[in-house]
């Protein structure tokens, strides 16, 4: 998911007292982190986590296995070697309230100007651990869509011109306007946000199941076909 915005400092006042600064809680340094490897990535569980909390850090890591086998089984090799480049961290919470469940981290100097550990550059991070147990049910790819923003970013560079095609033919088209959620209602595609979502989301839809229609890949092949052989060619489907 797309990061942004700024940290403000909070100040409070005493009766009779100069403001005084609240510093902003600090994000969880590498060292508090297990490292782990799942299907071939390099993950690091938050210590907090596997302590605090270790049924719900066993069953967080049990779905991110889970998550990351299905990638294996339906990602092309070479473009596989190249997912399994990008770090993941999960821990227990975001402390700084901006990521609710899981993001890719493209930028260390964002992550450093707004208090986030920077080891996490180029990286996924599911921040918290119990969101990501729960939304998996309406979202079951979201560890391919945040794996698809770190191979659009690390491999095909962003402002892709063969993903940039695909988008605004779309976005000219207006197909993703209106459609389909998996709740039965109709909404305007996540995909229109940006040509990453837009990659983002195709990957999910062609390589395992997305909560906007096209949910699946015969349904993307007919609802946006330059969108699915846009896939094709980045991923390097044969």
């Amino acid at each position: 998911m797309a990061c942004g915005g700024l940290c403000l400092l909070a100040w409070a006042t005493a009766a009779g007292a100069a403001p005084q600064p609240t510093s902003r809680p600090t994000y969880p340094s590498t060292d508090q982190y297990e490292l782990r490897r799942i299907e071939g990535w390099t993950v690091h569980v938050q210590k907090a986590l596997l302590a605090d909390t270790p049924d719900l850090a066993r069953e967080a890591v049990r779905l991110l296995e889970v998550k990351l086998y299905d990638i294996t089984r339906c990602v092309p090799p070479k473009a596989l070697a190249e997912l399994r480049k990008i770090p993941i961290w999960m821990g227990v919470r975001d402390v700084h309230g901006r990521h609710p469940c899981a993001c890719y981290h493209p930028s260390r100097d964002w992550l450093r100007e707004n208090g986030y550990n920077t080891d996490m550059a180029g990286a996924v991070e599911i921040s918290n651990a119990a969101t990501f147990l729960n939304w998996s049910h309406a979202q079951p790819s979201m560890v391919l869509h945040e794996l698809a923003h770190g191979y659009h970013h690390r491999v095909l560079k962003h402002r892709n011109e063969k993903v940039r095609a695909a988008f605004e033919q779309a976005v000219k088209a207006k197909s993703y306007e209106s459609v389909l959620y998996f709740s039965g209602r109709t909404t305007r595609h996540y995909a229109l946000n940006n040509d990453q979502e837009y990659f983002a989301e195709l990957t999910e839809a062609y390589f395992g199941a997305n909560d906007f229609y096209p949910f699946v890949r015969v349904e993307l092949k007919q609802h946006d076909p330059a969108g699915y052989k846009m896939i094709r060619d980045t991923w390097g489907v044969k």
